[in-house]
């Protein structure tokens, strides 16, 4: 008889997979840096060594980084990707079994996507990668999703804010959803920070609740919103470059930022240094201002987007904290108001 002949296999063994996480770090920095921004998202997913070398790469890097662009819904359902920066917009279309849905969370070039029909069917799917994650589906309306990690690392879990009263957690690929015990609250934003769920809720407070999926128990701290805070404002949660959780209130033409202390009180912050602040109802995010040097964002500002057209205000606006001034940003193409504007990052990084 002859031998064997050996046959290789894309899934690599536990072996494998040691010999690899003990590469060295210089030799994964160099790595990283040649990766297009699709496989930067995979080398993350690879094992906790690799992940921390993403996390301390540092620029420079031969692909170029942008700010968050404003993906947008055109009234043929495709999406619209605008560059506020450059004024140019780039039109996606969704696969067709993603047609006749809508984008209710962003997070790392994954998707929240939850469709039309009754039971709503709800998915991640990343268009760069073309997966696909099945989330169980959603039995209530829903204002807003996000996710603690991206699909992959083990931690990751969805949460969806209801456009009643319900909160609701599930692990990726998940039979169901949990609905936390929270009480009648109504929240208009919610966010992870430090592996914890925080949300603003209307009566000026914020909660912050340790969970766990498994036990399903849960505990809940609650902290009084500032003095400044009023109850009927738009809030947004925004987790700062620096790893700290900010808590934003918009008046009509001013932008007040506080950020929670150790000590769960809140310091009023009069400027926001070397950061940018992109706030909107569905996803906010912070942004090192020195990793887009030459892009036209603007340090110690806030870039603020909104369906809802106000006298003096469009779709989206850039506030500096350093002259109090909201000036309009003018965003072209076609898109519909129907559904909220998102802020999404054209490339992944550390």
């Amino acid at each position: 008889m002859g031998k064997k002949r050996k046959t290789s296999s894309l899934s690599p063994s536990s072996s494998d997979l040691s010999s690899w996480s003990h590469l060295p770090p210089e030799l994964l920095d160099q790595i990283f840096a040649l990766l297009s921004p699709s496989d930067r998202h995979r080398f993350r997913l690879i094992c906790a060594p690799w992940r921390g070398v993403a996390k301390q790469c540092t620029p420079p890097f031969p692909l170029p980084f942008e700010p968050p662009r404003l993906c947008l819904t055109r009234p043929d359902k495709a999406l619209s990707f605008f560059d506020l920066f450059n004024s140019k917009s780039l039109s996606f279309s969704l696969p067709s079994p993603h047609r006749r849905t809508r984008c209710f969370g962003y997070l790392s070039g994954w998707f929240v996507l939850v469709s039309d029909q009754k039971p709503a069917r709800a998915c991640l799917f990343n268009p760069v990668l073309l997966a696909e994650i099945p989330l169980p589906d959603l039995e209530f309306p829903i204002e807003k999703a996000i996710l603690s990690a991206p699909p992959g690392f083990p931690n990751c879990v969805v949460a969806v804010m209801g456009r009643s009263t319900s909160i609701a957690l599930c692990e990726p690929a998940g039979k169901r959803w949990q609905v936390l015990d929270l009480g009648q609250r109504l929240f208009r934003d919610i966010i992870f920070w430090r592996n914890q769920l925080c949300g603003i809720e209307i009566h000026r407070n914020m909660l912050i609740c340790n969970f766990d999926m498994e036990s399903r128990r849960t505990s809940i701290l609650t902290v009084r919103l500032p003095e400044l805070w009023k109850s009927d404002s738009e809030g947004f949660l925004v987790e700062s470059t620096g790893g700290d959780l900010l808590a934003v209130m918009r008046g009509y033409q001013k932008f007040f930022v506080f950020k929670l202390s150790e000590q769960c009180t809140w310091e009023y912050m009069e400027q926001i240094g070397d950061q940018a602040l992109f706030l909107g109802v569905i996803r906010s995010e912070s942004v090192p201002v020195n990793r887009f040097l030459g892009s036209g964002l603007k340090e110690n500002s806030i870039y603020w987007a909104s369906r809802k057209f106000e006298s003096s205000f469009g779709i989206a606006v850039v506030y500096s904290m350093e002259d109090e001034v909201m000036t309009p940003v003018p965003v072209t193409g076609r898109y519909t108001i129907q559904t909220e504007p998102i802020w999404v990052s054209p490339v992944i990084w550390p």
